[in-house]
């Protein structure tokens, strides 16, 4: 027998971020800053920042919103002091705004100056992007789904590349800084130019497994930039009018571009490309020496060298297939596995003396807005690993020649850094703070161990090198500050090496302590980070290509530097100009009234509403969230067509406790059952329930681990109405649902289609806490296990059922049967299945900027299924194999979606199966 089963759910796009329901620690004291651009919501302590950025986002809607569009809807902006992530983002549903106060040690991707100020240009060109394309179609949109609607409309309309694009546009404009100066910001497809890769506007759109494709922030700025320098500042304000609008209804963005250039779009995007490809010259490479290969449909990155004692070269490998190791690279090019990196938000790492130095990731256990940054320090020859500086954020460390100290820039709440001296037991020897708002970055030790080379930046962004007295603590200037960004300093005798901009390119420079001069000493068209100096005198430096980061031998230069501004405009003309460029250094410096706010504050701010229609329910829900993600709330609506009952529920969590509170109400109204053709019996059902729950991070070492503990207690009453409740009795159950859910996985390469090792667990109770007789256990367990090939992955699902059999209260079904079959319910049912993915292709191909196609999968299983009668003792099997073929596909350029086609062979009772999988995409 054959069966097709297609199951179809409402789609809706929505942009990803890094959000945390319930993240910020209880004890946090919040206050508020209120200007007509917006509200700037910060714990106690965060004052100055506060106000900085209250003062530049009132000046950006006054001075510089007529190139999106002169609409502004108020916007919240979160301060998130106490996260190691270097991030912020600007979300619908609710409408807000997140700073993640965290400045990046590594300044080649997102430049030096101020991180708040950063973030205020870019995040809140975002915000003037979503208030003027509420317009059209996407206005229609916005009445019918709230906030989900909008972003529905606007993710369809415009494509990501543009939202981005134009904000990175509006950070360089604005400073003197901005990813539009970054060399390392165009290196993606300048690399591509260079070595004579072709792809198309869907691949780059969309990214692959097997390649390394610049993402839609570079490929916007580039399509952003030529669009203004060529037909004026005022371009994209009109193009994204009509697009937002849907005018015309079809590629709307497309057309739109077609209608104020004159070209249709794909010309358009040719045109830009040549712009630049015009400007990058191709930079001889003949005198390169490669240390390292490239592999076919993959992607390695060899990062980081140091030079070993045994002549080898220490590196951290990674690749699209295998997570970071820390790896030998031999003169005859073999490689050594030496340990997996322990997870980390910064890959970098430090060695001297047989010790690799590292900062590593640990969760706070119940906070997901604060975590923390260790420092690994591993022994080569012993394999033992050490842990010092618990409970803060130590970034990039070095350990000393001697291996007795390690120095570490350690992070504080406000943007605030010290240099921290560590004796490899953990005891804090020296903190050499700074009173000049200095950001440190990448401390080393000079070669004798009785100095530290510092990387500093100001406020503006400006950039150098100190050099600090271990005994007193006092400094001497190896660089001074210049516009510039400089890192990755390797420390060689007399030497230190660093990467320095310079006139477009990120080259190798260093300093020669002896004659107290710094150099130039290397370049490559797309990039040279962290060298040293290998025996034969050669400079051996990981530099950029399309096929990753690549080990390259160079013969050094020596040229001496002036020590002026490095850091120069790139490409484009109408982002450069000394008074927008100017901005930030005149932003008003007004005092803004500050007062408390309340973390429980609107907590029934309802932004979004979903239809859903799956039969036989048609159901309407209205999802509330308040802008610190402390309260989460739901009403929902349900109209069954079967039976012809309405339910109406509530639904809440709060989460600014360490035990979250949830609570839910219902009411059915009308329900029935029919007892034969001529009789039907219907009662109301009304069911509140309260209870808490605890979510857990245990993440740290090689593995992210999450528990979640929860409890409720509910009570179901059942009312009989009509004529039934003459004849039967009303009845209600009190029972207690207890839960423990865990995971546990490592780290997962890109093309690893699950983790190689990972579990995770389900235990359920549910009880009844009165006189009836209710019980139900259900426990699922799933353990992933690594394959024959790096990508492929064995999963082995196993379940276990038990419910009592008086028969007084039925609990909800959950039990996983095997494939193939419909859902049943014995007293006592368990299963064991086995799968084997691997993927089949990888076409990396598109239709109509509608769906791509990234990755093409198998799945082969075999499920087993046991199911018992307590009343005869009797056990049937269900038991059936087959393959599923998955689709790993993107919908419009952006929503990551996989398709699926499933044949199933019962083997107990016979019969063919197929099923169509469509999946419903669920709102982050």
């Amino acid at each position: 027998m054959k069966k097709a089963l297609v199951v179809i759910a409402l789609i809706i796009a929505c942009k990803s971020r890094s959000q945390q329901f319930g993240g910020n620690p209880g004890y946090i004291h919040w206050r508020q800053i209120n200007t007509s651009a917006a509200r700037v919501l910060y714990p106690e302590g965060l004052d100055s920042i506060a106000q900085r950025v209250a003062g530049i986002t009132a000046y950006m809607q006054k001075n510089y919103s007529q190139t999106i569009g002169g609409k502004l809807r108020k916007v919240n902006i979160v301060l998130q002091g106490s996260t190691s992530v270097t991030n912020g983002f600007v979300a619908m549903a609710p409408f807000r705004s997140e700073f993640f106060l965290m400045p990046p040690q590594n300044p080649f991707s997102l430049g030096a100056q101020n991180w708040a100020d950063n973030l205020s240009i870019h995040e809140f060109r975002h915000v003037q992007q979503y208030s003027n394309f509420n317009r059209g179609v996407s206005k229609v949109l916005s009445v019918l789904l709230g906030e989900q609607g909008q972003d529905l409309g606007n993710s369809t309309a415009v494509p990501n590349w543009f939202f981005e694009g134009d904000a990175v546009y509006n950070e360089t404009m604005l400073s003197h800084q901005g990813r539009g100066r970054l060399p390392a910001f165009f290196a993606g497809f300048r690399s591509i130019y260079d070595l004579g890769k072709h792809y198309t506007y869907m691949q780059v759109r969309n990214g692959s497994y097997q390649h390394q494709l610049p993402d839609w922030y570079p490929l916007g700025y580039m399509l952003v930039s030529y669009g203004r320098e060529k037909y004026g500042d005022d371009f994209w304000l009109k193009v994204t009018e009509d697009a937002a609008a849907f005018k015309p209804l079809i590629y709307p963005l497309q057309n739109a571009v077609k209608k104020y250039a004159g070209t249709p779009f794909k010309q358009f995007v040719k045109d830009a490309f040549r712009f630049y490809e015009a400007q990058w010259q191709h930079d001889s490479i003949q005198n390169t020496r490669w240390l390292t290969s490239t592999q076919k449909n993959n992607v390695l990155d060899y990062k980081y060298p140091y030079t070993v004692a045994d002549g080898s070269l220490l590196v951290l490998k990674d690749s699209y297939t295998r997570i970071p190791s820390f790896t030998k690279i031999w003169p005859n090019g073999k490689e050594e596995k030496i340990v997996v990196r322990d997870i980390s938000y910064d890959d970098y790492f430090s060695y001297n003396n047989g010790k690799i130095v590292y900062s590593a990731y640990v969760a706070d256990a119940r906070w997901g807005y604060k975590d923390y940054s260790t420092i690994k320090i591993y022994d080569i020859t012993s394999g033992a690993t050490s842990t010092i500086g618990h409970g803060a954020k130590y970034l990039s460390p070095d350990i000393s020649h001697n291996g007795a100290l390690v120095a570490a820039v350690k992070m504080e709440t406000g943007l605030k850094s010290s240099i921290v001296l560590f004796d490899t037991v953990g005891n804090v020897l020296h903190e050499w703070k700074n009173s000049d708002a200095l950001v440190y970055s990448y401390p080393k030790f000079s070669a004798d161990d009785q100095y530290i080379y510092e990387m500093v930046r100001d406020n503006q962004g400006m950039m150098g090198i100190e050099k600090r007295r271990i005994s007193d603590g006092s400094l001497s200037t190896v660089l001074p500050l210049a516009n510039r960004v400089i890192g990755l300093p390797v420390v060689q005798g007399d030497t230190l090496l660093y990467t320095s901009n310079n006139n477009g390119y990120d080259e190798t420079w260093a300093y020669v302590a002896s004659n107290n001069t710094n150099y130039h000493v290397a370049r490559f068209a797309t990039g040279l980070y962290q060298a040293v100096l290998n025996p034969q005198h050669q400079l051996v430096a990981s530099a950029y290509t399309a096929d990753g980061y690549r080990l390259a031998a160079f013969n050094p230069s020596w040229t001496p530097i002036n020590n002026g501004d490095t850091l120069v405009n790139l490409y484009v003309t109408h982002p450069f100009n000394s008074v927008d460029n100017s901005t930030l250094l005149n932003i008003p410096t007004e005092k803004y009234p500050s007062k408390k706010y309340s973390k429980a504050s609107h907590p029934f701010n309802f932004h979004s509403y979903r239809p859903l229609y799956d039969y036989p329910n048609t159901s309407l829900a209205i999802y509330g969230e308040n802008v610190l993600e402390t309260v989460s709330t739901q009403l929902n609506y349900t109209h069954n067509n079967n039976e012809g009952y309405n339910k109406f529920g509530f639904s809440g969590v709060y989460g600014g406790t360490y035990l979250q509170p949830v609570v839910g109400v219902s009411e059915i109204l009308n329900r029935g059952i029919a007892l034969n053709p001529d009789t039907t019996v219907h009662w109301n059902e009304f069911n509140i329930s309260a209870g808490l729950q605890l979510p857990v991070n245990f993440s740290s070492g090689r593995q992210y681990r999450y528990l979640l503990l929860s409890s409720v207690f509910d009570y179901n009453q059942v009312s009989w109405t009509g004529f039934a409740k003459n004849l039967l009795r009303n009845q209600g159950i009190h029972y207690l649902q207890s839960t423990i859910e865990y995971s546990s996985q490592i780290q997962q390469g890109v093309k690893q289609i699950n983790p190689r090792w990972a579990q995770s667990f389900l235990l359920q109770y549910n009880g009844s806490v009165d006189k009836l007789t209710a019980h139900q256990f259900l426990g699922k367990a799933n353990f992933y296990l690594p394959g024959l090939a790096k990508t492929n992955s064995i999963v082995i699902n196993t379940a276990y059922q038990a419910r009592d059999t008086a028969g007084q209260y039925i609990y909800t079904n959950n039990f996983p049967v095997s494939r193939g079959y419909n859902s049943i319910n014995y007293p006592r049912m368990w299963k064991i299945g086995g799968n084997y993915h691997l993927p089949i292709l990888y076409p990396d191909r598109g239709v109509g900027n509608i769906v791509f196609v990234q990755r093409v999968r198998a799945n082969l299983f075999f499920d087993y299924t046991g199911l018992k009668s307590l009343r005869y003792q009797t056990v049937y099997n269900l038991n059936s194999t087959g393959v599923e073929l998955y689709f790993d596909t993107k919908l419009w350029n952006a929503l990551p979606a996989t398709f699926g086609i499933r044949y199933s062979r019962l083997l107990n009772g016979g019969g063919s199966f197929f099923e169509v999988l469509i999946p419903a995409l669920i709102i982050n």
